[in-house]
């Protein structure tokens, strides 16, 4: 992709900077981020994108500061809210993480995205049976949704319900072994060592 360079014309800095975003390319995805924000420092949605900019390079603690930034500039951004979770998360602070996933939902009752990272908390704290009940709620909204799927069935081959969890993994690979690639190896070979055990 070129930038429109005609004389008197600017270049759409938010569109290079998406571009060079998903074409993983972090350094010129930042410089456009950060053109945008010197024209409106307000602008929730690039903080946000910053903020997974930044979250997917592990710069962790710059990646809550955008959030943080995003949420307060537009108190009812629920992905900002998932997505701070999701790096308090990955910082391991997990009550924090799960008071952000719960605004979001408290914003958005349906956001199944929410809903399984707010398991992956509970899991995480040892409260698998609120997370399993989270999981489900999350399958009542979208019975598609393959990492709801994954995960509980992690949970159910964690307590020992083996064919329950091969049921989840084969939901997961039918909806998602696309989308997510590089689990579903791993996923297919789980499903035989649990098949095995059945016989």
């Amino acid at each position: 992709m070129v930038a429109d360079v005609r004389p008197g014309s600017e270049p759409d800095h938010f569109r290079l900077a998406l571009y060079y975003h998903r074409a993983g390319d972090f350094e010129n995805a930042l410089v456009h981020y950060r053109a945008v924000l010197q024209r409106d420092e307000l602008n929730a949605e690039v903080r946000n994108n910053l903020g997974l900019l930044y979250q997917e390079k592990g710069l962790l603690d710059e990646a809550v500061q955008e959030f943080q930034r995003a949420i307060f500039i537009d108190q009812r951004y629920v992905r900002a809210y998932n997505n701070l979770g999701v790096a308090l998360l990955r910082q391991g602070r997990l009550d924090q993480a799960a008071a952000q996933f719960r605004t979001a939902l408290k914003h958005d009752a349906r956001n199944v995205d929410a809903m399984v990272n707010l398991a992956l908390v509970l899991k995480a704290g040892g409260q698998a049976d609120q997370a399993r009940t989270q999981l489900l709620r999350a399958l009542e909204l979208d019975n598609h949704d393959a990492p709801s799927h994954y995960n509980l069935a992690l949970l159910y081959e964690e307590a020992g319900e083996t064919a329950k969890a091969i049921q989840h993994y084969r939901l997961f690979l039918q909806y998602g072994a696309a989308e997510h690639a590089r689990l579903a190896p791993d996923v297919r070979a789980r499903i035989d060592v649990l098949s095995a055990r059945l016989r």
